[in-house]
């Protein structure tokens, strides 16, 4: 039994054909044919059944495939452990988070694990939780970082911080001088909210006025800025804001309703690489230093 066996079984599994899996692994499909049949003769077990529409695993060869990616994962964690301890952790990385996280606490990580680990080639998504959780699930992102929510069997999770939401209105707002303010207020003027905890929070208290639901950060900052609508975001965001330095958004409390966001982190169980694992420490000690500001 040899390492690249076990690989091609994995990339089998996943790519659901031996051609694809020789194609993504740049080795010749009868080279890679020929090693399964080897390693099924080896262990005396059918690892797939093949036929003209792909490969698929036998019920004896999900559990071959489980342990394949378990020793794959234990030999990636060797080499990586070996060049954690000169800096020379290579591959790598991808990070799919939500907007709350990417524009507030993860720049400054990203900047110091990349200075810290050259050899890691980053990658970020951003989207929301519900598809990040997805990307995880299907193994085409390493690390997931959303809203705390009913994690999958299938996924770690671990909590990141705690931030509380804010509403925002532009400088010439008749609120901009005022600390705080009630959703009844806010009510009575166009919102713009992405977020469907928040939306179900404004429901409570009356009918919304939305103008736009938009993933769009900067373009929902804009049109609140010029004094269109009251947004809301998270305190922990707001401390890095340019709008907000510069004054063009005034941030305001919450009058009558206490709106927390617990963010985390996760991963599948299956899958906790050395980098992952090391971007992860990163990424907490820069919300410490965050939250101290």
């Amino acid at each position: 039994m040899r390492i690249e066996q076990l690989m091609y079984v994995v990339e089998i599994a996943k790519t659901g054909s031996l051609s694809a899996a020789a194609e993504r692994l740049h080795v010749a499909q009868p080279s890679i044919s020929h090693s399964i049949s080897s390693l099924e003769q080896e262990l005396g077990v059918k690892i797939f059944k093949r036929s003209k529409n792909g490969a698929l695993p036998t019920e004896s060869g999900k559990a071959v495939i489980l342990k394949a990616q378990e020793i794959l994962n234990k030999v990636e964690e060797l080499q990586e452990t070996v060049n954690i301890e000169h800096s020379l952790l290579k591959g790598r990385l991808s990070i799919a988070s939500i907007a709350g996280v990417s524009t507030s606490v993860l720049p400054r990580a990203l900047v110091i694990f990349k200075k810290k680990y050259p050899g890691i080639e980053l990658e970020l998504i951003e989207d929301d939780t519900r598809t990040i959780k997805q990307l995880v699930i299907d193994g085409k992102t390493d690390i997931g970082l959303s809203i705390a929510d009913d994690v999958d069997s299938k996924l770690l999770s671990g909590h990141l911080f705690t931030t509380k939401s804010i509403a925002c209105v532009g400088k010439h707002s008749t609120f901009a001088r005022h600390n705080e303010i009630s959703i009844k207020e806010i009510l009575k003027h166009p919102v713009i909210c992405s977020s469907d905890s928040l939306r179900n929070v404004l429901k409570k208290h009356g009918t919304p006025n939305y103008l736009i639901k938009s993933k769009n950060l900067e373009a929902a900052k804009h049109i609140i800025a010029q004094g269109m609508a009251i947004g809301f975001y998270t305190e922990m965001s707001l401390k890095v804001d340019p709008y907000v330095h510069t004054g063009e958004i005034i941030p305001l409390d919450i009058s009558d309703e206490k709106i927390e966001v617990n963010y985390c982190y996760i991963q599948l169980k299956t899958h906790r690489s050395i980098a992952s694992q090391e971007f992860i420490k990163i990424l907490k000690e820069q919300i410490s230093y965050f939250q101290r500001l």
